[in-house]
């Protein structure tokens, strides 16, 4: 009798402790994630953004560490194709209900959630590992060169949707790009690293070469070159140590100095 106890015991702990590795954070996007609607010149668009949640869960650390990584996420692999039906809406309750129902079924952004998860709270999956060449290769393509004025000058921009990720990055790496951008953005303006000034003198260097005559070639080339100045600030890269210091506990992968 007493070895039955026993066994049964170790049974209900396993299950117990099987149950505490199980996180689904598919099932919980209402407590990061909130959806609004509001306009703007009579045109009406959706709000979505990921917030630190009050309650306590297996993610709730992993969100609030860095809600800018999450919401990288959400803005850049989550679909966009119910968009136009939720804009219909007016009641906010009904709003909120068809778009979480929709999110839980939008399979790239689960397959991401599940993936950050079993990289790092469950650690089920290794870690990806990776070296300060290939971080820089992605963080580079934030700083972009989007235009020459009219009066000839390059206008520069750092921003989650406007940037020359998809233009050169053949295969999509959510997580790095999420890292990047994320750290980038918390030390634009920071008294510690200033990325905003780093890139202005960045753009004041492409002025000392003539880099052409046709606007549109111009512009490639000094888009490449920014791309090699930026590789090469130390400020970036010593942003980019720091930053993966602080979070390497909830990143899904490990970087190789």
């Amino acid at each position: 009798m007493k070895h039955f106890i026993f066994i049964a015991i170790i049974i209900f702990y396993s299950i117990g402790m099987n149950g505490q590795n199980q996180c689904d954070i598919t099932k919980y996007y209402e407590d990061f994630i909130s959806i609004d609607k509001s306009s703007h010149n009579e045109n009406y668009f959706l709000i979505k953004k990921v917030v630190e949640t009050n309650k306590k869960s297996c993610f709730s650390a992993l969100i609030n560490n860095n809600t800018m990584f999450i919401d990288y996420l959400l803005t850049n692999f989550s679909s966009y194709s119910n968009d136009k039906n939720l804009l219909q809406l007016n009641d906010s309750i009904l709003l909120r209900k068809s778009y979480f129902e929709g999110l839980k079924k939008d399979s790239l952004f689960n397959s991401i959630m599940d993936e950050l998860m079993s990289k790092t709270i469950e650690n089920k999956i290794s870690k990806d590992s990776l070296s300060m060449n290939q971080l820089l290769n992605i963080a580079v393509k934030y700083f972009s060169i989007n235009r020459i004025t009219k009066e000839g000058y390059y206008a520069g921009k750092v921003c989650t949707g406007l940037n020359n990720i998809k233009s050169t990055e053949k295969i999509r790496k959510p997580f790095i790009e999420a890292f990047c951008f994320s750290s980038i953005l918390k030390h634009y303006t920071s008294e510690e690293f200033n990325l905003s000034g780093e890139f202005v003198s960045a753009i004041k260097e492409l002025y000392t070469i003539n880099l052409g005559i046709d606007e549109v070639e111009k512009l490639y080339r000094a888009q490449g070159a920014m791309f090699v100045i930026m590789k090469n600030n130390d400020k970036l890269r010593k942003m980019l140590q720091v930053e993966y210091e602080k979070q390497k506990e909830y990143l899904p992968f490990i970087l190789i100095y």
